[in-house]
């Protein structure tokens, strides 16, 4: 894989991951439910045979970083959620091209129950951003007009955590049409974090699914929609 070009060809067995940022979903900047169709659709013509999963995750503890009431912040997140997730089932049953139980949709919190791994790679890049300042600079620029808070930089780092357990196939999904779990292929509408990128040319994250002949070929990488090109970090 080199940088700055479109996938032509995907396998025909793994999971196309959408991180979901919950502001996007309020304003319908890029992953609105016809957003998320339509991603599928351009990723269809791009497999040989049926036997990919759609995972869309919602990164809902992001709003937990700010002044209101949690009661109020959890209404407001279910219920975008719900509302994004059944308008989504809504396109796809609609136009009956895709099966609605091959699109799994689950919250942030998932990952982090789930992964053994979690606390411990966390609480490296938390050491990492105290010791690196280049890293503590990366996290900075990746808030993007968010206030600098440490809630908001540790929950980026959460998010950086998040998509190297996804790519190293560190944490188990749930499968419909998925049967070897071949590939994981993180999608958004932008660019990647360079907190990301540095954290993996740094190798401060253990880096196991790099050369197993059951590797996910896109452990290093994530794919633009926005541009349609696939970011390599190991080519950065």
């Amino acid at each position: 894989m080199t940088h700055n070009h479109d996938i032509n060809k995907l396998p025909s067995d793994g999971y196309l991951v959408l991180p979901l940022s919950m502001s996007r979903l309020a304003s319908g900047k890029g992953q609105s439910p016809e957003e998320c169709y339509e991603i599928i659709q351009y990723f269809e013509n791009k497999v040989s045979q049926v036997g990919i999963d759609f995972l869309f995750i919602y990164t809902n503890g992001l709003y937990y970083n700010n002044d209101e009431s949690a009661l109020s912040v959890r209404k407001k997140t279910n219920q975008a959620m719900i509302d994004h997730r059944n308008a989504l089932l809504k396109l796809m049953i609609k136009n009956k091209k895709y099966i609605p139980q091959a699109a799994h949709f689950i919250p942030w919190d998932y990952i982090i129950l789930n992964s053994p791994q979690f606390s411990d790679y966390y609480q490296k890049l938390i050491r990492l951003k105290e010791k690196d300042d280049n890293f503590k600079i990366a996290l900075e620029e990746a808030l993007n007009g968010r206030e600098n808070t440490e809630a908001n930089i540790n929950f980026l780092i959460e998010e950086i955590v998040v998509t190297h357990l996804i790519r190293q196939k560190l944490i188990e999904f749930p499968k419909t049409l998925v049967k070897n779990d071949k590939f994981r292929l993180v999608i958004y509408p932008g660019t990647y974090l360079k907190a990301d990128c540095y954290q993996w040319q740094k190798k401060a994250l253990p880096q196991f699914e790099t050369s197993s002949e059951n590797s996910n070929p896109y452990y290093a990488s994530q794919y633009d929609f926005a541009k349609k090109i696939i970011n390599n970090f190991d080519r950065q």
